[in-house]
């Protein structure tokens, strides 16, 4: 017994002394070192689930419980935009706010607007996104599908469509439903998609907007403040390099953000759900977006051209010598490539987003060829110029010379009738007199086959003469005996 409270004691002592080793060198956000956003650790980040992804590529940059089912608050209004922009719907056409704009829970957070309002549907876009309306939501449900249930309905259809595996959509602004759920991955996997239409991008990250309202005879007009704290320049979150999307709260889902960033060409798209205060989720964005730009590099055009250069490296070249050892093919070199410094972001070592950039490129290669493509072609000889297009950038040029000499195939050499040998000197005869042309092989032939004939019909004749007077001498003699 006393053998076993010794061990008790020391596996106890031993635990203890794990667990401090543990909480020494535990991690938290305050142990964030700004200086070193390469160094970011899950724990660093106050969200309880986060991700980050490259906004081009949909490569994720970085993952914490990114795929636990969360509430995502009015991060849901990203959809909701979304689907109002793919309805088709003129974004000036003036609308009549409809009855079920009112009909949302308390507590609930407006534009505001009320059913039988008249504004145009760019304005409701703009405000309810802003303000993250709740009224506004619900309007454009029953605008875009005439009621809410079926825009609900197409909300969860096109997360599907997208891939998403962790999605539900009970309604159209995110108020709190222990059914309506999603995910870190999916709300990023829903926001690049979204950032792919143009007007979906201009309104989120607008600060402001001024939004016009007519009720009864009275119209006016109000300026709305977008709740992105990271787009305002006066405030104390503000990230220049921010360009959206949407926040997000509501008691059981925390404070909630999906943002977006952009800096010399490299965009991002980042997720943060459940900080137990607001101002952690901008410290987690701004983090996260200073992790990811160091996750690049930049690229040149030489680098790229090169990378895909077997697309059109290769010519053939006419009239090649018959003894060329490759059959006149003849493999193109690029020389200097006159990019104006142009260079595209992409990350760091990331063999997929290089080769996916290269064949961007390659597919708008335009060649001109400075010199027709038929030999002779002397090594380093330039014989054609590249046009192609930087992936998110501008036109660059680039020469291209052959790789190696190209022999031309020798002429043939014309043949001359034979010189008869000299001998003396005759005097032309006259005409009537002139030889016979030689005859051709098949005029001789002919005469052959003719003597032949001619000889067998003369062997015939004689053989049948001689028959003839073998007879006659034989009657001869036959009639000699009689008479005898």
């Amino acid at each position: 017994m006393a053998m076993l409270r010794r061990t008790a004691a020391l596996a106890l002592a031993i635990m203890m002394m794990a667990a401090a080793f543990l909480c020494a060198r535990a991690v938290s956000p305050s142990d964030y070192d700004m200086s070193a956003p390469e160094n970011l650790h899950p724990d660093h980040l106050y969200a309880q689930s986060a991700i980050l992804i490259d906004e081009t590529s949909g490569e994720v940059l970085f993952s914490k419980n990114s795929r636990i089912r969360m509430y995502p608050a009015s991060t849901t209004k990203i959809m909701t935009l979304l689907l109002a922009l793919e309805s088709g719907i003129d974004l000036d056409e003036k609308v009549t706010i409809p009855r079920q704009a009112a009909d949302i829970p308390d507590g609930s957070s407006v534009i505001p607007v009320k059913p039988g309002d008249v504004t145009s549907f760019r304005d409701l876009l703009y405000g309810f996104m802003l303000s993250s309306g709740n009224d506004g939501a619900n309007a454009i449900a029953a605008l875009v599908s005439g009621n809410i249930d079926d825009f609900v309905a197409r909300m969860n259809a096109r997360a599907a469509e997208l891939g998403c595996q962790g999605t539900h959509f009970v309604n159209a602004h995110g108020y709190h439903n222990q059914d309506h759920y999603s995910t870190a991955q999916d709300l990023a996997v829903i926001s690049r998609a979204a950032m792919q239409n143009d007007m979906f991008r201009t309104i989120v990250a607008a600060p402001t907007w001024d939004m016009t309202v007519t009720r009864g005879d009275r119209t006016g007009t109000a300026t709305i403040t977008n709740r992105t704290s990271l787009l305002i320049a006066d405030s104390k979150y503000y990230y220049p390099d921010c360009t959206g999307i949407k926040t997000g709260h509501h008691k059981r889902a925390g404070w909630c953000f999906v943002g977006s960033a952009e800096r010399d060409g490299m965009k991002l798209i980042c997720v943060v759900l459940n900080c137990e205060e607001e101002d952690q989720k901008w410290y987690d964005a701004a983090r996260l977006f200073e992790y990811g730009f160091t996750q690049y590099e930049r690229v040149g055009a030489q680098a790229l051209l090169s990378r895909a250069q077997s697309s059109f490296d290769t010519v053939q070249i006419e009239d090649a010598s018959e003894d060329d050892p490759q059959s006149g093919t003849l493999q193109l070199e690029l020389g200097e490539v006159d990019d104006a410094g142009q260079t595209v972001a992409l990350p760091v070592g990331n063999e997929n987003a290089l080769n996916l950039a290269a064949e961007a490129m390659a597919e708008t290669v335009e060649l001109e060829w400075t010199r027709e493509l038929r030999a002779p072609v002397a090594q380093g000889e330039r014989v054609g110029t590249l046009r192609a297009r930087m992936p998110g950038g501008g036109w660059i040029t680039a020469a291209l010379t052959a790789s190696r000499a190209v022999e031309k195939k020798p002429e043939a050499t014309p043949v001359s009738a034979p010189t008869a040998p000299p001998g003396p000197d005759v005097t032309e005869a006259p005409a009537e007199e002139q030889p016979a042309a030689p005859r051709s092989g098949l005029g001789m032939m002919a005469v052959l086959i003719a003597a032949l004939i001619a000889l067998a019909a003369l062997l015939a004749g004689l053989a049948a003469a001689q028959r003839r007077s073998a007879a006659k001498r034989a009657r001869r003699r036959g009639n000699a005996r009689r008479r005898k």
